[in-house]
């Protein structure tokens, strides 16, 4: 099959450009060094640190893509107005640094000297206009200062360090910028020029492309099996060079002199990154390992400085694989000077001891696992289960049914059994359940298959239940039970839940309470692999204001304030302010996350509804295909299993790619869901 989706698959781990790749993962890092030197030859070299940036994946090669169409800058002629210079100005500045020369004479000598744009971008939806402040003028002779004023719709920002901030939440002031002009020779000239890029749409999409950062997840113990890193990306401009890239993400990473992710960004204290005491001394490049030299980390405990390293390997090197080498493949840390060896043992795998890393030495970090898994569904008074597998799904078959509460009365670990035809409509007898239970509508499998939760709507009651022999089920206890529209459970086995447009959680054996930090009218949630992030469907006054949103699961140090009743920051999860993602998506309606880096939504109104794929790094979606029809809820879970719909006739599809074949399952239900 052809869909976005699919390309990926086999691919992803070496992540890469979206635009050209499909889904995220599916091209190489910092691109090819030989395409890199060809395409920024002749450039001029970027500050230590670097310009902004925008769309897409790794250190991936960043030469641009040549299919695209801009204006083409000129110098400044003479005679312009000033709202001509400023025009000007924002055209060549949109590409800097290979157009910063033509860009800079627009400015004043002074302003030549300090000019030296961050990563930082604000994107408008479309190009800013721009106008002679009000009470200004420039048509005199006798005319020496005047304001330009460039304002439009904000869309998204990026900070100094090019991380996700978002337009959310952004004071009025910040969708202009008031350019100074004076008089230079007759000439009108720019005095102040902004230190971020204003950039619309399409040359955001054009001139930028996205590396991510990889963070530590502080939700998962040390020394658990699973270490999963989370990502993020920032954005970098075309043209930029190995060595700058490098130099930039590191800095990111390290408290001090990056963004702590930090600070202004939307994952701000949902993650970790390198011990508070690292200093950036140097990056180099020795062929295709990067030489990372860092100081203060001679007190760093072992598993700080294997986080370390792990964080870099993810960050900067890509594996091999179709197309041009890659420009960095492999890390060297070195602390001090000195090269850092790693322990013999490494995510408790012996390998030979080598100061050179790569993304295979540090597997348990690996932000994207993926493995054969199955889906829970309700029907006929129960919740089932049964796998679906994407290598057996392309052959044409599902896992047998299983009930999660079997005859005997207890919960039972999910399990494949064998693999049926998609037609075969065998399934087990039904198992009453408790009295009182009411009829399954929604439900969740918690991520480590430990428990079960379940919506009943006419007992109105949560029920959550333990997947081992002899368990009984519970209701959640607190304010929730009625109109619920959405489960999912985080990683540290607490439910997030849906209610009337309000935001729940329940840790296990505790009751629910509203989390006064979630964004208001809520109608569906779903908790990312990671459990450090989550995504809402918010209900607009119309289709057109609804909105997708993500925000960072914050498990301490929360500075939301709570009332009586609800979550206190310091007991349990809060959540970081909302940013919006995927903005040109119209009527979204339910979601999933497809895996650490895009969520797949359900989207659209009565005239046809499409399954989009949409990364969370703040761009667009760029792969939507048409849904199955009467789908009316969607569930996924990266690139090992077949995607699963939900019917408005009570039975559920599946497929392998967003762009089908969509076959329907003999055996119905409703609401699928992988753990989650």
């Amino acid at each position: 099959m052809a869909s976005a989706l699919r390309r990926a698959r086999g691919l992803r781990r070496a992540r890469g450009l979206r635009r050209a790749c499909g889904l995220r993962r599916a091209c190489g890092l910092a691109a090819a060094a030989v395409a890199l030197a060809g395409s920024v030859a002749g450039c001029v070299n970027m500050p230590d640190n670097g310009p902004m940036g925008a769309i897409s994946a790794t250190p991936q090669s960043t030469a641009a893509a040549g299919n695209f169409i801009e204006p083409f800058p000129s110098a400044p002629s003479a005679g312009e107005d000033p709202t001509d210079i400023v025009n000007g100005f924002l055209v060549a500045s949109a590409d800097y640094p290979v157009n910063k020369t033509i860009a800079m004479a627009y400015l004043t000598s002074s302003a030549v000297k300090t000019w030296a744009p961050t990563w930082s971008v604000t994107v408008f939806k479309q190009p800013p206009s721009t106008q002679l402040e009000p009470g200004t003028s420039a048509g005199s002779s006798n005319d020496t200062h005047t304001v330009v004023e460039a304002t439009g719709a904000v869309q998204s920002a990026f900070n100094g360090s090019g991380q996700f901030v978002s337009a959310l939440n952004k004071d009025r002031s910040e969708n202009s910028w008031s350019f100074r002009l004076v008089k230079v020779d007759g000439q009108w000239r720019i005095a102040n020029p902004p230190k971020f890029r204003l950039l619309d749409v399409s040359q955001f999409e054009d001139y930028y492309k996205a590396q991510d950062l990889y963070f530590v997840n502080p939700s998962i113990t040390v020394g658990a099996q699973d270490q999963a890193l989370v990502p993020d990306s920032v954005f970098v401009p075309v043209g930029t060079l190995a060595t700058d890239l490098a130099t930039n993400l590191v800095n990111a990473l390290i408290p001090s002199t990056g963004s702590q992710p930090g600070e202004n960004t939307w994952l701000q204290g949902a993650v970790t990154t390198f011990p508070a005491t690292a200093k950036f001394i140097s990056v180099q490049l020795a062929g295709t390992t990067a030489v990372v030299n860092l100081g203060g980390l001679n007190g760093a405990t072992r598993t700080e400085r294997e986080q370390v390293s792990a964080q870099l390997a993810w960050t900067l090197a890509t594996p091999r694989g179709p197309g041009p080498p890659s420009a960095i493949q492999s890390v060297e840390l070195e602390l001090n000077g000195k090269p850092w060896t790693p322990p013999k043992s490494i995510c408790g795998v012996s390998q030979i001891r080598s100061p050179v890393q790569t993304q295979a030495t540090y597997p348990c970090y690996n932000p994207y696992p993926s493995q054969p898994s199955g889906f829970s569904f309700t029907d006929h008074g129960q919740v089932w289960w049964r796998c679906t597998a994407e290598t057996r799904a392309q052959q044409g078959y599902v896992g047998q049914v299983f009930s999660v509460f079997p005859v005997a009365g207890s919960a039972s670990a999910p399990s494949c059994g064998d693999y049926v035809l998609e037609n075969s409509a065998a399934m087990p007898s039904p198992a009453s359940l408790p009295a009182g239970s009411g009829t399954p509508s929604l439900t969740a499998i918690s991520p480590d298959g430990n428990y079960v939760a379940y919506y009943s709507p006419d007992a109105k009651k949560i029920f959550v239940r333990a997947m081992s022999a002899g368990a009984r089920q519970h209701p959640v206890q607190g304010p929730v039970g009625s109109d619920v529209t959405a489960l999912s459970w985080d990683n540290n086995d607490d439910l997030w839940i849906a209610q009337n447009g309000d935001v729940y959680l329940a840790p296990l054996n505790q009751s629910a309470s509203q989390v006064d930090s979630a964004p208001a009218d809520v109608t569906d949630l779903s908790v990312a692999p990671d459990g450090v992030r989550v995504a809402f469907v918010v209900q607009g006054a119309s289709a057109a204001q609804t909105q997708v949103q993500l925000a960072a699961i914050i498990t301490s140090g929360g500075q939301a304030q709570s009332s009586p009743g609800h979550i206190a920051p310091a007991e349990s999860p809060t959540l970081g302010a909302p940013v919006q993602v995927a903005p040109g998506l119209a009527d979204p309606d339910t979601l999933t996350w497809y895996d650490a880096d895009n969520l797949i939504v359900l989207a659209g109104g009565t005239s046809g509804k499409v399954l989009a794929e949409v990364p969370v790094d703040g761009q667009d979606s760029s792969n939507a295909q048409q849904a199955p029809p009467g789908a009316i809820s969607v569930t996924a879970d990266g690139d090992q299993n077949a995607l699963v719909v939900g019917l408005d006739n009570n039975h559920l599809a599946v497929s392998t790619g967003l762009e089908g074949p969509w076959q329907t399952l003999s055996v119905q239900g409703e609401n699928p869901a992988y753990p989650g």
